[in-house]
């Protein structure tokens, strides 16, 4: 359901990132409105999109549902580079299991996984890959009411500074971690009983770049999921801000 792709299995997914670069002009672009980051052959792409990034695609049929990417904080990403300023000098977590969790977004008309909707699979696909690879927390500049979502959902929030207005939008840095106690609390609320990842046999896990990604003990995929509680996730809101000079 949810594809990793990194710089080893790229080339393979060539025809899928280019439906992904283009599926993040329409949703970023045309959607929210993100009118800066416009470009002449619709592909929406930026300087942050190198081969340290790891993008997470939610596929329906030959369709990109959902979107999301996730920079490693050690690096160079949307908090250091585009707006520390909203930090206002106090430091964040930067180091080599930590990423930032950016362009997250699901297709309003993504449908659904049986009785998951694809937003669902998207969000608790992204805390489960990070068990799986050992990521121990990410890094989102998010609108303040997500912080209360993050909550129900399981995550342990840690503000990190106050929230700050970027284009309009207020905008509050957290850190979250991520635990089998959230990913729990994720299928329990969304009815998901196994794996949504869709690992390919031999990738390598991209964050310690040794060793093969392998599902977590017992999780097996499972086709046809059952729905228990949905609350819905505003994407519009659940956003880092347009990053306006991240091209």
């Amino acid at each position: 359901m949810l594809r990793i792709i990194t710089s080893q299995n790229m080339e393979d997914y060539r025809d899928l990132m280019e439906r992904v670069w283009r599926f993040r002009h329409v949703q970023f672009v045309e959607r929210l409105g993100w009118k800066e980051l416009t470009s002449q052959d619709g592909r929406e792409i930026d300087r942050f999109d190198t081969d340290d990034a790891i993008h997470l695609v939610v596929e329906k049929g030959d369709r990109v549902v959902g979107y999301t990417r996730l920079l490693r904080t050690s690096g160079p990403h949307l908090l250091s580079d585009v707006y520390p300023h909203i930090m206002e000098g106090h430091d964040w977590p930067r180091e080599q299991r930590v990423y930032e969790w950016t362009r997250c977004i699901s297709d309003e008309n993504a449908g659904k996984f049986g009785d998951i909707q694809a937003s669902h699979v998207l969000i608790t696909g992204v805390l489960e890959f990070c068990l799986v690879a050992g990521i121990k927390g990410l890094i989102v500049e998010t609108h303040p009411k997500l912080v209360t979502w993050m909550l129900e959902t399981g995550y342990k929030v840690d503000t990190l500074h106050t929230p700050q207005v970027i284009n309009d939008v207020p905008v509050v840095p957290v850190y979250i971690g991520a635990t089998m106690a959230a990913l729990d609390r994720h299928h329990q609320m969304f009815g998901i009983r196994r794996s949504v990842l869709s690992l390919d046999e031999d990738l390598i896990n991209p964050v310690t770049s040794r060793g093969i990604l392998r599902h977590l003990p017992g999780m097996g995929i499972q086709e046809r999921p059952l729905a228990a509680y949905a609350p819905e996730v505003d994407f519009a809101a659940m956003r880092e801000s347009s990053g306006k000079n991240s091209h």
